[in-house]
């Protein structure tokens, strides 16, 4: 079994047969124990090699458990991945800034990061199961696309007005952009100059939003 043994081993079996432990928390709680281990290890395999290259064996070899406990978890690949881009979710954007220009920036940087950076393969990753596997696609697009078009959003309604009429397109802008030219042409990505052009090209849609707002008189 790929259980943890009991305290003590007390309750180690000798003599071949089946072990019986007492209804305690000997046994199944501390299995249960490893989920954020196993989390954690698909979390880091899937930044290090992308979730297409990704097996159920890496990752049982790289939390230290046994098929056998992943497989009680999460009967698929795809449902191990579900629940590790919750996970990952959590994690993966940093805290909400007041400046919402250097939010923004903040962002920015923290989706270079995920195309350009150690943890490059994510995205890349994921593209082929956003067609492939409609299941993970929504939970992909909801649990980590959704959050970060609302906060891109947040912050440049805050930057260049609620009322801007390029808004929706500004919010895609970056990410648009990022995912062409490292992807699409396999561009490296110079952080700064692209984090200069992009809040430049941003700014200059602002003045004609924020000259008239929207219901105000002339």
């Amino acid at each position: 079994s790929d259980d943890c043994p009991a305290e003590g081993g007390e309750d180690r079996d000798s003599g071949g047969g089946s072990l019986e432990r007492p209804a305690s928390h000997l046994g199944r709680p501390r299995a249960a124990d490893r989920t954020p281990a196993i989390l954690t290890a698909a979390k880091e395999l899937v930044e290090e090699i992308g979730y297409d290259r990704l097996r159920i064996q890496d990752v049982a070899d790289r939390a230290g458990v046994g098929l056998a406990t992943l497989y009680r978890r999460w009967p698929t690949k795809q449902a191990m991945m579900a629940d590790t881009l919750r996970y990952k979710a959590q994690a993966v954007f940093p805290a909400e800034l007041d400046d919402p220009q250097a939010d923004l920036l903040n962002l920015y940087r923290t989706l270079i990061e995920e195309l350009c950076g150690q943890k490059g393969e994510v995205i890349p990753g994921f593209l082929v199961a956003l067609r492939a596997e409609p299941e993970l696609a929504e939970v992909f697009r909801r649990e980590v696309l959704a959050p970060l078009r609302d906060r891109v959003r947040a912050s440049l309604s805050r930057l260049v007005g609620a009322d801007c009429p390029q808004l929706d397109l500004l919010v895609d802008l970056a990410p648009s952009i990022l995912t062409f030219r490292r992807i699409m042409l396999g561009e490296d990505i110079d952080t700064e100059a692209f984090l200069r052009d992009i809040i430049s090209l941003i700014t200059s849609c602002t003045p004609p939003a924020l000259s008239a707002p929207s219901g105000d008189p002339a």
